[in-house]
């Protein structure tokens, strides 16, 4: 039996799914099979059928295992998997929560994290039926399960926002900040336009110099800095900010392109042409690239669930050291995501 589970499982690794569940299934017409076996075959299957996209029918698979050995951790995981590729959040939640109970304490905290990203989950899609409050009831729910679930803070200042409760809005997202003060930079834009309408027009720089004072390293908020004293007509003083947190990460696209910008509203004056050429003499741009954590997957955005292995909350900003920018020079590779074509230089973000 263990030779022929084998021997299935290697031809759904080479991609020959058809012949993994004709392995798989033959077994199961054995006869004597112990209930264990049936279970563990029926495993095998449901991971033939998910590899060849039968949806339906690994759900029914994974589901038979399951009234079989109902603690059969394999399948649970990979049920929940299936029900988050369908979006099927609560079935999805469901399945988390079995999984959850039957876990060590120590790893609970993991648990929390995924059942806080698929309450969020839920609420979004709350959010798309124009459910503001049930929305609000599950981002509120991700938020006391996990206080550190960045998406749900960001969606639930949203729909206080959309209902005009402004300074709850503003408190929520700063609620984001205090707590993560590293995905801060994910509330600028909706502080921006939310601190006037507050009553507050001081609060967003002194916000930026907070964090900066706060971390010296933070050149995502000399960046939010910068554009905004750019649009108050302040492009000098943004000037200024935008080379501190080039020295910073003297890398990100993103940075050389509002200093292009600003330069060019000062009409290009030649000693801060030449300083910034200075500054950027041996650097490569990207787009600000993230990568998961568990199967090296990259990304130019930030994402909450990687779309490859499907793992919640894996992915980090990568910094290139110097000795990368050596070899990426040296073996011309584009320091951008794997998936990305190059940087188009003459856009800004």
């Amino acid at each position: 039996l263990e030779i022929h589970l084998i021997l299935g499982n290697l031809y759904r690794e080479k991609g020959q799914v058809g012949r993994a569940i004709q392995e798989h299934q033959a077994l199961l017409q054995r006869p004597n099979l112990r209930k264990l076996e049936h279970a563990n075959v029926l495993l095998c299957l449901g991971l033939d059928y998910k590899a060849g996209g039968f949806v339906d029918r690994a759900l029914e698979a994974f589901s038979e295992v399951l009234r079989m050995d109902p603690g059969n951790e394999y399948a649970l995981s990979n049920l929940e998997k299936l029900y988050e590729e369908q979006h099927q959040w609560q079935e999805a939640y469901a399945t988390r929560q079995l999984l959850a109970a039957g876990a060590v304490e120590e790893k609970q905290p993991r648990h929390r994290e995924i059942l806080a990203f698929l309450e969020d989950a839920l609420g979004r899609d709350a959010l798309k039926r124009l459910d503001y409050g049930q929305a609000a009831r599950h981002f509120s729910a991700a938020i006391e399960m996990d206080s550190k679930n960045t998406p749900a803070y960001l969606n639930l200042g949203d729909v206080q926002f959309y209902q005009g409760n402004v300074a709850d809005a503003v408190a929520t997202w700063e609620r984001l900040v205090a707590t993560s003060p590293e995905r801060a930079y994910l509330a600028f834009s909706r502080l921006e336009s939310a601190y006037p309408k507050a009553g507050s027009d001081t609060s967003f720089p002194e916000l930026c110099r907070t964090l900066i004072a706060d971390n010296p390293q933070d050149w995502r908020a000399r960046l939010a800095l910068a554009r905004h004293l750019s649009s108050r007509g302040a492009p000098r003083d943004a000037l200024e900010r935008l080379f501190e947190a080039l020295v910073i990460n003297p890398h990100a696209l993103a940075l050389h392109q509002a200093i292009w910008q600003t330069l060019s509203s000062l009409e290009l004056p030649r000693p801060l042409v030449d300083r910034y050429v200075e500054l950027t003499r041996s650097s490569i741009f990207y787009l600000d690239p993230h990568i998961c954590m568990r199967c090296r997957y990259r990304s130019t955005e930030l994402l909450w669930q990687c779309p490859h292995c499907h793992e919640w909350n894996t992915f980090v900003e990568e910094r290139i050291a110097p000795k990368d920018i050596e070899a990426l020079v040296e073996e011309g590779t584009p320091a951008v995501g794997q998936d990305d074509e190059p940087a188009d230089l003459s856009s800004t973000r």
